[in-house]
């Protein structure tokens, strides 16, 4: 939740499906199916045991998470700065080429997603590591290389990318103003 709310949402989801309980839940009340996700069972297999109070707390915070994917306060920053720059004297970030970072990759193809959206017709690329990266126009999502990407950039295709950690070692962007 503190990265983003789609990626608590995730999260909470992912969580709520440990149990047989849970994923009732989440097909009767959220029309969702649970894929199975190795990586993150791994992590946390020592917690799967959950009581019902802590179902319910799950499926309370999947219900809230789930009503506010708009309204998430960190993506409207990040909207309004690069629309608007930091204050009055500053100059609209888009414009001038931006980088944002994410830890998490749900986060970082959310706000990707959502800036394509909201700023129709401009390219939004999206660096992240093994083959997840591409780009979106307009809502739509084009799978590329990271090569691509760079070269995206480089020729100024590409003036706002959303990168996680992967975009942290051994990428120049000297095309892309601010961080």
């Amino acid at each position: 939740i503190g990265s983003t709310i789609i990626a608590g949402d995730n999260t909470a989801k992912k969580m709520l499906a440990w149990t047989e309980a849970g994923k009732e839940i989440l097909h009767d009340e959220f029309n969702v199916v649970f894929e199975e996700d190795d990586d993150f069972e791994e992590n946390i297999s020592e917690v799967k045991n959950l009581t019902d109070a802590e179902t319910e707390c799950l499926r309370e915070l999947v219900k809230m998470l789930s009503l506010n994917h708009d309204n998430d306060p960190k993506y409207i920053k990040v909207l309004d700065i690069l629309n608007n720059g930091i204050d009055e004297s500053d100059l609209p970030w888009k414009n001038s080429g931006c980088i944002i970072f994410s830890q998490y990759y749900d986060s970082a193809y959310f706000v990707a997603e959502k800036l394509s959206k909201d700023l129709l017709g401009n390219v939004i690329g999206l660096y992240a590591g093994g083959d997840k990266s591409g780009y979106f126009l307009n809502g739509a999502y084009l799978k590329a290389s990271k090569d691509s990407i760079k070269t995206k950039v480089k020729n100024h295709e590409i003036k706002i990318l959303v990168g996680t950690d992967a975009a942290s070692e051994g990428l120049n962007l000297q095309t892309l103003n601010t961080l």
